[in-house]
Parts: C-alpha cells; structure tokens; sequence
C-alpha cells in the first residue's frame, strides 16, 4: 500500500506498482520514499501532478502505461513488526539494500560521503536538491531535526493557500491568483500571491478544492489581514478566503525585505505535505 504522510491511500492511483512486492525480500516493512515519474533520466514534475490529479480507472490504467511511477526509498521505519526508527541511520541504509532489489518499479535512492561532489552533479544536471543526513541520526516522523539539512538546486517554498483572486481573460472561469501564507511563530503571515505555472488541468483541480473550503472569514490576523488588502487595493473585495488546508510548491526568484515572494511561479500541489510544516 501506498499512503502520503497525510495518511492518504493513493494505491489505486499506481497500479503499475502493484506487484511492487516481487523486489521486496522480506514478509512485511514499512519503506520511506518518494514517488517520481522519469523522463530521460531525471523526475518531471508535471507528469508526477497529472498521475496525482486522477481519480477515473479508465484514465489511471492510461496514464500508468504513458507515464509510469517508479519509487525511490531511501528509509526503512518497519521491518517484520519491529519498528527501527531508533537505528542509526547508516544501519537503515544496509537493511534496505538487504530489503530491497532494484528494479523499473523501485529504486534504492543512492547516498555517499562525498557531498561536494554529489552536489557538483546535481548542479550540472539541474535536478532539486540533496538531502545531507548525519550517519548516526535516528529517525524522528514528522519533525524538523537539524540532523537531516535540505539543500536545495531551486529556490523553493511550499506555501498554504488562503485565498484566491477573480479571473480575467482565458482564466476568468477559473482564479487569477492564489493568495499564500506561511507559519511564522506559530501564526500564519501573507507571502504574496502566485498566478503563473498552472496547467489548466491543474488550475481546475485547484479551483475544485478551494471551492470546498471557501469561508467568510480569513485565517489571518488583523494585521496580516491588512498589509494583503492593502497589497490588492480596490481588488481585495474579489478575494475569495478559504481554510488553511491545500499545500502547494513554488519556485521564486527571491524574498522582499519584508519577507514576500518575487517572481513565484506555482510547481505542485504538496498533499503529502500538512500546513503547519509549511514555515517561514
């Protein structure tokens, strides 16, 4: 089975994957990884969103031959029935490659010690970032611990969406912009908004969500709630707030002095992803 941290079950989305079980050598575990769709060698991330968008057999069954998954691991947090969250790190990683049997379906996510040069070639090859891990750190779910460090290739941020604007022109069925906020100190502040990057698959899917959390009351503070009218001006009475709930990805050029996105530029929904982990 496949579950998103969110404790969300998409096995039916991957039915390519199902007999995932033949390169795995062990009765029962429980694997850590990532879900990718390749395209010459290297992870698409639009191809990835439209296998998350699907929910029709008919368009899952297509879609998994035109765009297979393969899953990356790179932790093991169960092993017969007993849990190794507690195991260095570096004693996780031989267990999984006891565990696990490379295949087109799964692959062994590769580490090494020579960080400098693993990040040379992630450079060159333009691809996210590295994980940088201390051997000997345990695993700790759903915490930010100073002993896993992301590096990232992009600038990138996931963001909680809190509102949307009026479309106009090709969009005007659909939003302008997402309005986005982060945790600061436990409270959510407004980083701006973002308006390109969509696909129009992905716009509708978007708009669908939102439409289900739309409320008469924002969920920011009076002040943050101030500083984003002021920002939209004579717009702010077609903003449409919704709850806290959808967790998406951008790309942005850099932050403002006073902590805004410049140039965002929307990559992915993030449903494995809680807003509360979203920090700034």
């Amino acid at each position: 089975m496949f579950w998103y941290r969110r404790e969300r079950d998409i096995t039916h989305r991957y039915p390519e994957l199902r007999s995932l079980w033949k390169d795995i050598k062990v009765r029962q575990a429980v694997l850590d990884g990532e879900l990718v769709v390749l395209r010459e060698g290297k992870p698409d991330f639009n191809a990835l969103q439209r296998r998350e968008q699907q929910e029709q057999e008919i368009a899952i069954a297509m879609l998994s031959k035109e765009m297979p998954a393969t899953i990356f691991v790179f932790d093991v947090l169960e092993h017969n029935g007993k849990q190794t969250l507690d195991l260095p790190l570096i004693k996780r990683k031989l267990l999984l490659r006891k565990l696990v049997h490379n295949s087109s379906r799964i692959v062994i996510c590769p580490y090494t010690n020579d960080g400098r040069k693993l990040w040379r070639n992630v450079r060159r090859l333009g691809l996210e970032g590295v994980i940088a891990k201390r051997k000997l750190s345990r695993y700790e779910p759903g915490k930010i611990s100073d002993a896993w460090l992301k590096i990232k290739n992009l600038k990138t941020v996931d963001a909680v969406v809190v509102g949307f604007t009026k479309g106009k022109g090709k969009r005007e069925h659909l939003f302008g912009s997402l309005l986005l906020a982060a945790y600061r100190n436990n409270k959510l502040v407004y980083i701006g908004n973002v308006g390109t990057g969509f696909s129009h698959e992905t716009a509708c899917e978007l708009l669908a969500k939102m439409k289900k959390l739309s409320s008469r009351v924002p969920c920011l503070s009076e002040q943050e709630l101030y500083v984003t009218q002021e920002k939209h001006g004579a717009r702010a009475r077609d903003i449409t707030w919704i709850k806290p709930k959808i967790v998406i990805e951008v790309k942005y050029l850099d932050l403002t002095k006073d902590m805004k996105l410049r140039a965002p530029v929307f990559l992915r929904l993030r449903e494995d992803k809680i807003p509360e982990e979203c920090v700034i």
